[in-house]
């Protein structure tokens, strides 16, 4: 798709004149806003992550490559495009979360892959988990597109474009809508157990029915340990409660003013580093603002626990993802099969045997529950 990169915000804001161009400013507000709709949705999970560097503006350069590298793998069909969104902890070594936002332009759908970040990748790095990749580029090698190159050999999915969002730009989000609501399940009457990112104090929240601050939201979508909490799964467990957090952040966004769409637009443009240009970005969200939640999905990269010298290894489940993704995420091309891609079952190397999958796959955002 070719979106035109010269839009200018400003020069339509200023314009003076008919009701035409005040319905078009009105129609830029509304854009801006689904920028955050389809960016934030699928960003929230990112920020689940210690403190990353803040003040990140949106960046156009991408890193020069120095070497005879894999050409970068990305949609063939001018009808599905496909975003790579990470985290990175603050020496961009770690991406200690990665989703793939899938965006049918023929269908109007958009399908989020939430991939664990302890799948286990291979013994060439170092934790042997996917979120060791970033951080151990080829000699020459740019960090993000070593990323790239891995989960597309490895999962089979082509990634035309890459977002980068802070810690600090998702809790500004939360609260400039005023916080965000979600629902508490735990056995006890006491709640869970949250980290401040920023002042590292504790707290309880729950049981029920909370309105989260931003800093609640990211000490919500980064917890993955308390048994005592019923938190039993580690990364797992995180992935299902983020869940819950990007629905009720697209409801909220959805019902919007357009000065608070303006709002949250500006708080997040400069946490944002990626290789589109505003024009694209815009494109993108233009389309997203007509999807609707029950055209939105969210599903997470099937498999089951293993220890692997001493570390928990996420082992994916070949055949079910195969089958998730050609039902998800291959809406135009050809069905793919367990040999086209190079995802390493771990158990079975192990020589153990394939269990149920320990992840709660979703479904459309409207219906998804923790």
């Amino acid at each position: 798709m070719n979106y035109d990169d010269s839009f200018d915000l400003y020069s339509v804001s200023t314009r003076k004149g008919s009701t035409s161009k005040r319905k078009k400013l009105r129609r830029t507000v509304n854009i801006l806003a689904s920028i955050i709709l389809c960016l934030s949705v699928l960003l929230t999970g990112v920020m689940g992550v210690g403190i990353w560097a803040l003040g990140m503006e949106i960046n156009n350069d991408v890193e020069v490559e120095q070497g005879d590298f894999e050409d970068l793998v990305v949609s063939s069909n001018s009808k599905v495009s496909y975003i790579l969104v990470v985290g990175v902890d603050p020496k961009e070594t770690l991406t200690d979360i990665i989703i793939i936002a899938c965006i049918d332009h023929e269908k109007n759908t958009l399908n989020f892959l939430q991939i664990p970040r302890d799948t286990y990748i291979g013994d060439d790095v170092p934790t042997k988990k996917v979120n060791a990749v970033h951080g151990n580029p080829r000699k020459g090698e740019a960090k993000i597109n070593a990323l790239r190159r891995r989960l597309s050999s490895y999962f089979g999915i082509p990634l035309d474009h890459y977002v980068k969002f802070t810690i600090r730009g998702f809790a500004n989000v939360i609260d400039a809508l005023d916080g965000i609501t979600v629902n508490i399940e735990t056995k006890n009457s006491k709640g869970i157990d949250i980290m401040d990112p920023f002042t590292k104090k504790h707290e309880r929240i729950g049981p029920g029915v909370v309105t989260l601050t931003g800093r609640q939201a990211v000490g919500f979508v980064r917890k993955r340990t308390g048994t005592s909490d019923g938190y039993y799964k580690g990364d797992i467990d995180r992935i299902e409660a983020q869940r819950e957090v990007y629905v009720s952040l697209a409801k909220k966004l959805q019902k919007m003013s357009g000065s608070q769409m303006l709002k949250i637009a500006q708080n997040c443009y400069s946490e944002i580093s990626t290789d589109m240009s505003i024009g694209q970005i815009l494109g993108y969200a233009e389309e997203v603002q007509e999807i609707p939640m029950e055209s939105m999905g969210i599903y997470a990269v099937p498999g089951q626990f293993c220890n692997y010298n001493g570390l928990s290894m996420w082992s994916p489940h070949k055949d079910e993802y195969v089958q998730m993704f050609n039902t998800y995420f291959n809406p135009h091309g050809a069905p793919i099969t367990t040999s086209d891609i190079q995802m390493i079952e771990l158990h079975k190397k192990l020589g153990q045997s394939t269990r149920p999958s320990e992840v709660e796959q979703g479904g459309a955002l409207s219906n998804v529950k923790k």
